[in-house]
C-alpha cells in the first residue's frame, strides 16, 4: 500500500496553527474580560484547567493507538471507534480549556469558531487522500463513525496488544505536553493582568 502525498492545506496545517494560535493568545495577554476574577469567571478558569489536562491525556491516548501505523493501517479501535478524528477533537477541546481559563468566553467563542472552520477544510482533505489509500474500508468506517463529535456507545477496543513505534509515541507525548504548559502559562499571564499590566482593552464577556 502506498503512501499518498499531503495536500498543501495538510503540510500548511501546524504552521498556519501556530500562527493562529500566537495572535489568539497575543489579544488573551492584552485584554481581560470586564469582570475578570469574579466568582463565575474563577469558575470558567478551574473549568478551563480541567478541559487542558483532559486534552493533554486525550492525545496521549490517541497516540498509542495510531503511533506508527498513520497512513498504514486504518485504525478503527479506542478512540477512533468513537470519532474519526479524536486527535483533532481533543486539541478542539483544549482550545476551549485554554480560552476558557483566560476567563474570556469571547475568545473562546472565536478560538473555537476558527478552530472549527479551518479544521473542517483540514479534515475533508485528509479524508480524500485516506479514501484513496484504503478505499472501501475507510468508506465503510464513514459510514458507521462520526467525523468529529463522538459516540461513544461505538467504542470498541478489541485488540489487548499492538505494537507501536516508540519514535512516534514520544512525538506524540511532546505535542501533548503543550497543553501542560499552557497551564503554567495562563497562569503567568493571570499574575500579570491581576498587576494591572499588559492590559490594553477590556472585553464585554
Amino acid at each position: 500500500m502506498t503512501e499518498k502525498s499531503n495536500s498543501t492545506i495538510e503540510r500548511l496545517r501546524k504552521p498556519i496553527s501556530r500562527l493562529i494560535a500566537f495572535m489568539l493568545i497575543l489579544m488573551a495577554l492584552l485584554t481581560v474580560p470586564i469582570n475578570f476574577e469574579d466568582g463565575v469567571h474563577e469558575a470558567l478558569e478551574i473549568f478551563g484547567y480541567f478541559l487542558l489536562l483532559t486534552a493533554g491525556l486525550g492525545r496521549i491516548w490517541c497516540s498509542i493507538y495510531i503511533a506508527g501505523r498513520k497512513d498504514k493501517i486504518l485504525c478503527t479501535d479506542g478512540p477512533y471507534s468513537i470519532c474519526r478524528n479524536p486527535l483533532y477533537l481533543f486539541s478542539f477541546i483544549g482550545v476551549i480549556g485554554a480560552f476558557l481559563a483566560f476567563q474570556s468566553i469571547l475568545l473562546t467563542v472565536m478560538a473555537s469558531a476558527i478552530y472549527l472552520l479551518y479544521y473542517r477544510f483540514v479534515i475533508k482533505s485528509e479524508e480524500i487522500r485516506l479514501l484513496d489509500i484504503f478505499k472501501v474500508s475507510f468508506s465503510e468506517y464513514i459510514s458507521t463513525t462520526p467525523r468529529f463529535f463522538p459516540r461513544f456507545s461505538s467504542y470498541q477496543s478489541s485488540v489487548a496488544e499492538r505494537i507501536t513505534s516508540t519514535k512516534v509515541i514520544e512525538r506524540g507525548l511532546r505535542e501533548a505536553v503543550w497543553f501542560f504548559i499552557a497551564i503554567a502559562l495562563i497562569d503567568t499571564i493571570e499574575v500579570i493582568h491581576r498587576q494591572g499590566f499588559m492590559i490594553l482593552a477590556t472585553l464585554p464577556f
